[in-house]
């Protein structure tokens, strides 16, 4: 929503606040410039509220340079919102529409720069004015349908143009205004595809999701009545142990070497005593001697 001192307007599209990027107001010029995303073959309107200016205005709407009326907000009813959502003739409304622009080869068009240098421009202008006529009769508005050359069209890929008509079930009566003072103020809604809105910068990427590094799940807790058995169980087990080595320890009261680290074992003595004991015991078979089997 762009906002000047008593004045706020925006643009809806298919019934939807259109989102607005790159606002930018200059109080010399008393404008408000915005960029906004176009949809093909889209309908929109155009909307606006005096909050607390206090004299009668008018709201005067272009598209892409072409007039297309407006509508006057009476001091008697602010605040007040009013809508333009097309041209009408005073008893039917042709909505306004996002649509291709229409490109072309013709190199006589490759010059004249006049013919599109409002478009992409949705325009509303805010006047103080006096109304000097009522109930006079509508006039049929048009919107022309450019042609473009295809070397001229500056990212425009884009133009408006209007729907099929429909009936406005409570007219409201048609007036003629002048001017009373100076503008107070221009909206400017230039509109794009997001796409190209994207590629020059004017509406960020969105950010790219990040997958979340799998949690492992929670452990089951000790607490409770498991963590008291395994406590029972650990002490039964603790005493035990304990037990064993008294056992050992009584059984022979004769101090343990412990090894130091790095000690070598000779495990060839225990081996060649044993074999010498095997030998004694046995006698030696001596050639010639008769041995008694009985």
């Amino acid at each position: 929503m762009l906002l000047w001192r008593e004045f706020t307007a925006w643009v809806t599209i298919d019934g939807q606040e259109a989102t607005e990027y790159g606002i930018e107001t200059s109080e010399d010029q008393k404008t408000v410039t915005c960029w906004i995303a176009s949809e093909l073959g889209k309908t929109f309107s155009v909307h606006w509220r005096n909050a607390s200016y206090p004299h009668d205005t008018a709201g005067y709407v272009k598209m892409d340079g072409s007039s297309c009326g407006g509508i006057v907000l009476y001091r008697q009813s602010v605040p007040r919102t009013v809508e333009k959502n097309g041209v009408s003739d005073g008893f039917t409304v042709r909505p306004f529409m996002f649509s291709s622009l229409e490109l072309t080869d013709d190199d006589a068009l490759l010059g004249s720069s006049s013919s599109y240098q409002d478009l992409g421009i949705i325009e509303l202008m805010i006047v103080p004015v006096q109304v000097t006529q009522r109930g006079v009769p509508g006039v049929n508005r048009s919107l022309a349908q450019l042609k473009i050359h295809e070397r001229s069209k500056k990212a425009v890929t884009q133009q408006i143009s209007l729907a099929e008509s429909k009936i406005i079930p409570n007219p409201a009566p048609l007036v003629r205004a002048r001017s009373a003072g100076p503008g107070l103020v221009k909206f400017y809604f230039k509109y794009r595809p997001m796409d190209v809105l994207r590629a020059n910068g004017i509406v960020p990427y969105a950010p790219e999701l990040k997958t979340k590094t799998p949690v492992d799940p929670p452990r089951a807790s000790t607490s409770g009545a498991n963590g008291l058995m395994d406590m029972k169980g650990e002490k039964f087990l603790r005493d035990k142990l304990n037990a064993g080595g008294a056992k050992v320890e009584s059984k022979d009261n004769k101090p343990v070497k412990k090894r130091e680290s790095g000690d070598v074992i000779d495990l060839t003595q225990e081996s060649s005593r044993s074999k010498k004991l095997k030998l004694e015991g046995k006698r030696p078979f001596i050639k010639g001697e008769i041995i008694d089997l009985t």
